[in-house]
């Protein structure tokens, strides 16, 4: 008989150790939303996760139920600030802006008067910048999409000639306002000290013809956290012809837009 009750109680504890539990789980830093589609991969059939905006309420066994809330204390990390500045220069190159200066001081001890020091690197001119060179910064939380723009609206003129009245033609105008804008859209994610970030940049500037000259890229890479890199390049050329009575002159002129990108992480 004591055997058959030891037996009973055994299997009844088992039973309550296997018994589903709900709980209310707290979340600080990000929202269910986010970590749903990570947990869920992870959860037996038994088991379930019900996104409850700022928390999650989640079913299962009481030992599954602590490695799952200790799998969700890991993932419920702070989102980093971060500062991406993107520069489109045609004077200006990621290894300039990357020329750094390392100073190392030694001072002795025994005579702190005699003291020493050494400075390597090299120094970036950035004072003669070309005019149509544009430099952009804007700060985001990781993972979150970011985007800025600047620029101005122009006036465009419009004329049709229609039909004949009166021996002249019928002349009508409109005026057309087009956007000539700068900027970029850019996604970042951390990986240690590295960052992946989702790019596409453009400038638009109007000429003195009174059209749209647009220039554009979007790429994706991995870049180190402070340092600058060339997404990519846009080389133009041009050439010309004059000729005169006794000259002819013909010309060629080429220029490269440098298309440049750096994340810092912000404390």
């Amino acid at each position: 008989m004591l055997k058959i009750l030891l037996l009973f109680l055994s299997l009844f504890s088992i039973s309550s150790a296997n018994e589903a539990v709900m709980e209310v789980i707290p979340l600080h830093h990000r929202p269910a939303s986010e970590l749903i589609p990570l947990i869920s991969p992870l959860l037996e059939r038994s088991e379930h996760i019900i996104d409850n905006s700022s928390t999650l309420i989640v079913k299962a066994s009481p030992a599954r139920l602590e490695e799952i809330k200790l799998l969700i204390s890991k993932l419920d990390t702070g989102l980093n600030n971060l500062s991406i500045t993107v520069i489109q220069s045609k004077t200006q190159t990621a290894e300039d802006l990357n020329a750094s200066v390392n100073f190392r001081l030694h001072i002795p001890l025994d005579n702190p008067s005699e003291l020493s020091g050494r400075i390597r690197g090299r120094y970036a001119n950035t004072e003669e910048l070309n005019s149509n060179d544009s430099t952009q910064v804007i700060r985001t939380l990781e993972g979150q999409p970011a985007y800025i723009k600047t620029g101005g609206i122009h006036p465009v003129n419009n004329y049709t000639v229609s039909g004949w009245g009166y021996r002249y033609p019928a002349v009508s105008s409109n005026t057309q306002f087009i956007e000539a804008t700068t900027g970029f859209a850019v996604t970042a994610r951390l990986t240690g000290h590295q960052v992946t970030i989702g790019v596409s940049p453009w400038s638009d500037k109007m000429n003195n013809r009174g059209t749209i000259e647009t220039q554009s890229a979007s790429t994706i890479l991995r870049v180190n956290l402070g340092e600058w890199v060339e997404i990519g390049n846009i080389s133009e050329s041009s050439q010309s012809t004059k000729s005169g009575y006794i000259s002819h002159r013909y010309s060629t002129e080429n220029s490269k837009t440098h298309i440049l990108i750096k994340v810092e992480k912000l404390n």
